[in-house]
Formats: structure tokens, C-alpha cells, sequence
């Protein structure tokens, strides 16, 4: 996608990472995305290329306002999210977004909740931050990239707070998310080490890492790109499986997967799952 829209547009401009991959963002800047600041620097009439995690309203103004030719790579699970937030908003809610409030996906939703009556939380001592809402109009949302498990404490603990608090689902964190984590918690009594490829600042990735320690699995390891494997953490290891994140292209998975099929006798097990895929495997080291 990213290759024909640069045949489209001389430059292509973008204020933050598309997707919070560092090995494609790495490719990207070097095939000739442009990354700046802000929209003030990038020239009138140019083209701009907005984050999987979405923009703020405030940001799609500044871009209409100097003519930029927008190009919006926002996840529909993200956009659906946005809408949702706008809508409680301009209905009276306060908004409650559990969530990291440094994270590009809750600053665009902050720009969706345009009033003043508008929370981040990210455990349950922010909740005590909180002012009293009883009896008002109150919804919460979650980022979408959450792990199911560090936020149900904190649903509770909101619940308990503000009893007539409203959500239009128990969460919003995206079901390919889901569908990993329950992959990884239903193999991980067979599994002695699980892979996970992203990188470290996804909190897709991140919530992969955190499934997998959850479910006792024995080794748990991140990494961004073959580049990054070490044969012999594979010495005394039988059963592999191998996950990525949703901000995780596909071809890099495949090229994990591919360096362990050259250089270990092994045999593949695909999950259903949605792409990326999801793979075990049974190792053991080649002699050569």
C-alpha cells in the first residue's frame, strides 16, 4: 500500500509512526516517507499520511487548512472506537478511556471527547483521581491494544465507583488481539518457548509478551526481526510458538519463521488465526 501511494505523492509527509513497527517505519523513512513534528512543517499542498492509531479532529483541520492531501491509514476498529467516543461526548457523557494517555491512539481519542468532562486511566489509582460522577452521565472505552487481564481490575474498581457508568461492550481491545492471546493461552501447556516479533514500544506486541508470561509459559521472547535470533537459545528447546503483533507485517514473521526452517530440523503446526500467523513448532537443532 505504502509503495503505491509514494508512486502517487513525490513526498509524503507524517507527523507520527504509521504503525508501531520499528523495522517497517525503518523502511519506510528510508524509501522516502518524511517524518516532521507537526503539521505546521510539512509544505502547503502537500500530502500527509496519518497513523493506524487515528489523528485527532484538531490534527484533520490543521491538515484541510493547509490544503494537505490527507491519507488516512486509520484502523477501522480505531475509527469505530473514535465515533463511539464522539457520540457519548456530544451527548453529555464524561468520557472515562482506560488506556495509556501517552499512547497516539487515547491523545486522538481525547480530541473525540470535545468537552472538559474527560479522564485517562491507566490503573486503579487513577480512579481515585477521579471526581465524583455519581448519578451523572458517565461511559468508559478502552484502548484498543490493551491486555484483557490488566484492565479487568480496573473495569471493576470503575464499576464500584460510578455504579451507573455505561459502556457499549465489556471492552474495545481489537478481537485479532484477542484471538492471539487466547491462541497463546490455550498451547501453553505445550509450549516450552513462545516468540513473539514487534517491537518493544507496540502495546500490541507488549500485551502478546505479557499473555504469554501470564499463561506459565516457560521463555517468552520479543523481537523485532530475524536479525535478533540466537540459535543456540534453542539448544534445549522442543516446542516453539511463534505470534505477532497486529502492527507486525506478515513478510517479517514469515522470514522468523523461514531462518528457524533453514537452521533447525523442525515440523510446523499452524493455528487458525488471524493474520499474522501463528505457528508451533517442534525443534531441534541441526548438527551442521
Amino acid at each position: 500500500m505504502v509503495t503505491q501511494i509514494l508512486k502517487l505523492y513525490k513526498t509524503v509527509y507524517i507527523v507520527e509512526d504509521i504503525i508501531h513497527n520499528k523495522v517497517l517505519m525503518n523502511k519506510l523513512l528510508s524509501n522516502g516517507i518524511i517524518k516532521v513534528d507537526s503539521i505546521d512543517e510539512i509544505p502547503d499542498g502537500s500530502a500527509v499520511m496519518f497513523s493506524a492509531h487515528g489523528v485527532s479532529p484538531q490534527m484533520v483541520k490543521q491538515a484541510e487548512k493547509k490544503e494537505l492531501t490527507i491519507i488516512d491509514s486509520t484502523c477501522p476498529v480505531v475509527k469505530d472506537l473514535q465515533n463511539k467516543v464522539k457520540e457519548k461526548s456530544d451527548n453529555g457523557y464524561s468520557i472515562i478511556i482506560i488506556g495509556n494517555r501517552a499512547h497516539q491512539e487515547v491523545v486522538a481519542l481525547l480530541g473525540y471527547a470535545n468537552n472538559d468532562n474527560v479522564y485517562v486511566v491507566n490503573n486503579e489509582m487513577d480512579i481515585d483521581l477521579l471526581p465524583d460522577l455519581t448519578g451523572k452521565k458517565v461511559a468508559y472505552f478502552t484502548q484498543t491494544s490493551m491486555y484483557p487481564d490488566d484492565i479487568q481490575p480496573i473495569i471493576d474498581s470503575l464499576k464500584a465507583k460510578i455504579p451507573n457508568i455505561e459502556s457499549n461492550s465489556i471492552h474495545n481491545i481489537c478481537e485479532a488481539t484477542l484471538e492471539r492471546q487466547a491462541v497463546i493461552k490455550a498451547i501453553a501447556p505445550s509450549i516450552d518457548l513462545l516468540l513473539v516479533v514487534g517491537s518493544s514500544y507496540s502495546s500490541n506486541t507488549m500485551s502478546l509478551v505479557r499473555a504469554g508470561i501470564a499463561s506459565g509459559i516457560g521463555q517468552v521472547m520479543r523481537i523485532d526481526s530475524e536479525d535478533e535470533l540466537n540459535l543456540d537459545l534453542f539448544k534445549d528447546t522442543e516446542n516453539i510458538a511463534i505470534t505477532g503483533a497486529t502492527s507486525t507485517p506478515e513478510d517479517i514473521i514469515n522470514e522468523v519463521i523461514d531462518y528457524l526452517k533453514n537452521n533447525l530440523e523442525i515440523t510446523v503446526q499452524e493455528f487458525p488465526s488471524s493474520n499474522p500467523i501463528e505457528e508451533s513448532i517442534n525443534a531441534d537443532e541441526q548438527g551442521s
